[in-house]
């Protein structure tokens, strides 16, 4: 860091914008993925931070929650759920913002994270003096996964200590299910236990015209009726065409509807190149869209890559190759290379083709570039 004389003899510390910050010179990066927008919000160095924009509701899933000084107040309004991978500093540090600008009459916002979560989150909204939020208070459902099952709490900011409610079981790891998506979760080391989380929408849900043919009837609103008992996951719900006759849904679509696959997004960082963590995240992001995964080290950096519980560049680059994603934004990058950038990218692309890269960033010219969405 450089040292200015201040003209009497003695030197001040020099501190540039986004030195002690995220708000740094990174551009913000966004991929667009069917239905929603991914955005690492503070760029691929600064604190972790991926909001995905569902386009067609004002809504917005944010993962991780580092420094949140880039995001506007109505963004924070609009978030219905939250994925923490864990704990450290960079990934939760605007929380606190977060919790200011949720006062107001808003629903609940859904928390998600390893266990030990709820502490972290009471510890916070303990830390605030809220005599004058009135019925204001930010509300939450606080859920940490183990495992197998979902432990669940009702915390409201100013109305005493957090309410225990029903276990919730997560089957294949899905955390959170609704009917257009879901999410799924793989839970990994880094000297604490991390999350990594794969959004997972549907698909459209397309009504064959040759078993409409069959069935003798018109399509019509009993159509929309049937798509939304898949979609929930209710196969026994009895479903009426218009013929006289009542069908369960599960037999009904079995003839009628043909779904297209969804696009996933997979986002995973602060991890060991370990056996164990490689094989949960391939088998989290296999075939995704798009993985946003840390490459937190350059191969000359292997042993703090290994000290620290990160990866390098070529580990990164393996777990998307095996994963067999479209493509890859890696993000995450030790400060140590913030003037090297075009060597990381460099260095990740000798690994695999399937790396996207800012278009500000001096990429390899056989890197496509990532649209930035502002």
């Amino acid at each position: 860091m450089p040292r200015v004389s201040n003209g009497n003899g003695a030197f001040e510390i020099s501190v540039e914008l986004g030195a002690l910050t995220s708000v740094a010179k990174d551009p913000q990066v966004a991929v667009r993925v069917g239905p929603a927008v991914a955005s690492l919000v503070n760029g691929v160095g600064g604190d972790p931070l991926m909001q995905l924009r569902l386009l067609h509701e004002a809504r917005s899933l944010l993962f991780d929650m580092g420094d949140s000084g880039r995001m506007a107040l109505r963004s924070a309004h609009q978030v219905s759920d939250v994925f923490i991978t864990h704990c450290h500093a960079d990934h939760i540090g605007g929380f606190m913002w977060f919790l200011r600008s949720r006062i107001g009459h808003f629903p609940p916002c859904r928390l998600f994270g390893p266990p030990g979560l709820l502490g972290h989150i009471e510890g916070m909204v303990r830390g605030i003096l809220w005599d004058r939020a009135e019925d204001r208070g930010p509300r939450f459902l606080v859920h940490e996964w183990h495992g197998d099952h979902l432990k669940r709490w009702r915390l409201n900011a100013g109305e005493g200590p957090p309410v225990l409610l029903e276990e919730v079981a997560t089957p294949n790891g899905v955390i959170h299910r609704e009917p257009e998506f879901q999410v799924r979760a793989a839970l990994l080391d880094h000297g604490t236990p991390v999350m990594a989380y794969a959004w997972e929408p549907f698909g459209k849900l397309n009504v064959r015209k040759d078993g409409l043919a069959g069935l003798g009837v018109p399509a019509g609103p009993w159509l929309h009726e049937l798509k939304m008992a898949v979609l929930r996951d209710r196969p026994d719900s009895l479903v009426s065409p218009g013929d006289g006759r009542s069908y369960r849904a599960g037999d009904l679509a079995a003839r009628l509807l043909l779904q297209a696959p969804g696009e996933a997004v997979v986002y995973a960082t602060d991890f060991a190149d370990t056996p164990d963590n490689v094989r949960r995240m391939t088998d989290l992001a296999a075939n995704a869209h798009t993985l946003f995964c840390e490459a937190s080290f350059m191969l000359e950096d292997v042993d703090q890559a290994r000290r620290t519980g990160h990866l390098t560049t070529e580990a990164t680059a393996r777990i998307a190759n095996a994963a067999g994603v479209q493509q890859l934004v890696a993000f995450h990058f030790s400060h140590r290379y913030a003037r090297r950038r075009d060597q990381v990218y460099a260095e990740l692309a000798r690994f695999t083709h399937r790396l996207l890269v800012p278009a500000r960033e001096s990429a390899p010219s056989d890197c496509p570039p990532i649209r930035s969405v502002r």
